[in-house]
């Protein structure tokens, strides 16, 4: 104003000591204009279109400077500082379970590497220290560990270190263990555990196996482990399918073969709704061509939303593997040792006979020199197992034999007493391979060469059981020669020696070995009649 002032009077002389009254009060209206809060005012009414004139420093600088002055306290807010310090002590909790959780992976791989335990799946439950576990972890009750300690298991074996915690949180589980290593006890322990006491509900847990004499011995030892406790546990027996009332019978454990739950499905309207356990106990042999349909019905018919599905044996083929995916959930696979090898306590030899006389010479010889009763004498057929026992019995040795054409009866004396001792030498089938287990059995002869590495690893498997130390004869002759390879990469892998020659023979793939050999018996036909 005073520049406009000077210029509007310019060449004029003006008097200032006139006019000072005039002058002070305009003075004093400049500064009230100029006062700095109408000047805030202004500029914060012109704050939005002097934004769109600022450059896109200037904008940058004042929005940093806008920030700063906004965030800035001299003193922080007590709610800040408790928030603050609730994070930090989170930060600090979340660091100490990562912390502890992978020292406790560590602790849990080197527990596997130590005995032998292969597991794939993700989030897979810690495995046993000892059973005493089973009661801070799982909540177990006293008269299980009590009867596992009168039963004489004083610790988990591999198989049930990892298989029984699995279970037991809920996950479905398909394990593979050398035979004798205690597969029985490590589904069996999960379910009384889960039950906890004996209902009227209805059936609550299916256990499946591939013979009758498998399925009495697992009920014998289910019935041994829950001592104490109103468990119903039935064996499926004919009767019972054809003529049980399913309806009015109390049952918490059913222990069946296929063949026979499938019966009582269709015929006495067994309802299976209510099974919380599905285990299928040898299941490579349950996977079978004649078993596939009947474990379908049986597992379709288990329709409880919440089941969980098990599946153990001591060789897992790839293709029951597949199949054993398509009906389980968030499975966690358990192999114990190598997959589909033999115990490392049997002692296992290839015996060279050259024919069937050979054989039948060979075995009588090996008796005379030492026979240690139990020996179990594998054949490949019914007929071949009746002959033999044709050409023992009169031999001065205490044999039996058991096989299909016997009685449930017949074949139920001659395991018993085979178990009792009366019996020295009992001949059998394959059936007899899967999961009996005989206490102390000293010997397993191989009289006929086994048609698989799978069958081998079974039958032999009934000897080295529970920690014993056992033995394995197989005798060959010339047509059994070409499929020693599949035998010997067996008895490589359990740690036995096995001759360069035999394992440089090629490796036959998927091809079963039953040939036609000739008669055992040595006696004409018409003295046999």
């Amino acid at each position: 104003m005073e520049k406009a002032s000077s210029f509007l009077f310019s060449g004029i002389r003006f008097d200032r000591k006139k006019f000072a009254s005039d002058i002070a009060r305009f003075k004093e209206k400049k500064e009230n204009a100029n006062s700095p809060e109408k000047l805030r005012l202004v500029e914060t009414s012109q704050t939005e279109p002097a934004d769109d004139m600022v450059s896109g420093k200037k904008r940058k600088r004042r929005g940093k400077v806008t920030e700063t002055v906004k965030g800035f306290s001299v003193f922080k807010s007590s709610e800040s500082s408790t928030a603050t310090a609730q994070n930090e002590k989170s930060e600090n909790e979340l660091s100490r379970e990562k912390k502890e959780l992978n020292r406790q992976i560590e602790r849990d791989s080197i527990l596997r590497k130590k005995h032998g335990i292969h597991i794939s799946g993700h989030n897979v439950p810690s495995p046993l220290q000892n059973f005493a576990e089973l009661s801070s972890r799982f909540g177990c009750k006293a008269y299980l560990l009590r009867n596992l300690a009168e039963l004489g298991f004083k610790e988990p074996t591999p198989i049930q270190r990892q298989a029984i915690p699995v279970l037991l949180s809920g996950r479905e589980c398909f394990a593979c263990a050398p035979t004798g290593s205690g597969k029985t006890l490590a589904f069996m322990c999960p379910i009384l555990v889960k039950l906890k006491h004996g209902s009227k509900d209805g059936i609550r847990a299916v256990i499946l196996c591939p013979t009758r004499e498998l399925a009495a011995q697992t009920t014998r030892e289910c019935k041994k482990l829950a001592k104490g406790k109103k468990f119903n546990i039935k064996l499926m027996t004919k009767e019972l399918a054809r003529s049980g009332n399913f309806e009015k019978m109390s049952c918490d454990i059913l222990v069946s073969t296929p063949l026979r739950i499938r019966f009582a499905m269709h015929k006495r309207k067994l309802d299976l709704s209510r099974v919380e356990y599905l285990v299928l106990d040898e299941s490579d042999k349950l996977f079978e061509l004649g078993f596939v349909k009947q474990i379908d019905s049986v597992v379709k018919a288990c329709s409880n939303s919440s089941i969980v599905r098990s599946l153990f044996s001591a060789t897992l083929p790839d293709s029951v593997e597949e199949l054993a995916r398509t009906i389980m959930h968030d499975a966690v696979r358990v192999i114990v040792g190598r997959k589909n090898t033999a115990s490392e306590l049997i002692k296992q030899k290839l015996v060279f006979a050259g024919s069937e006389e050979g054989k039948l010479l060979a075995l009588r010889q090996s008796f005379k020199e030492s026979l240690n009763p139990p020996v179990l004498l594998f054949v490949q057929s019914k007929e071949r197992a009746k002959e033999l026992y044709r050409e023992l019995a009169f031999d001065n040795i205490r044999v039996d034999v058991i096989h299909a054409d016997l009685s449930q009866t017949q074949r139920d004396n001659a395991v018993d007493d085979f178990r009792a001792g009366k019996t020295w030498v009992l001949i059998a089938t394959d059936v007899i391979a899967r999961g009996m287990d005989f206490k102390g059995i000293n010997c397993v002869i191989n009289y006929d060469f086994p048609e698989s590495a799978a069958a081998y690893i079974h039958r032999i498997g009934r000897s080295g059981r529970a920690g014993r130390s056992g033995e394995a004869i197989t005798y060959y002759t010339e047509d059994d020669v070409p499929f020693l390879r599949n035998i010997a990469n067996v008895m490589k892998s359990s740690g036995c020696e096995v001759p360069s020659w035999i394992m440089a023979l090629p490796k036959l793939k998927r091809k079963k070995h039953r040939p036609q050999r000739d008669s055992i018996s040595t006696k004409p036909k018409d003295e046999e009649d």
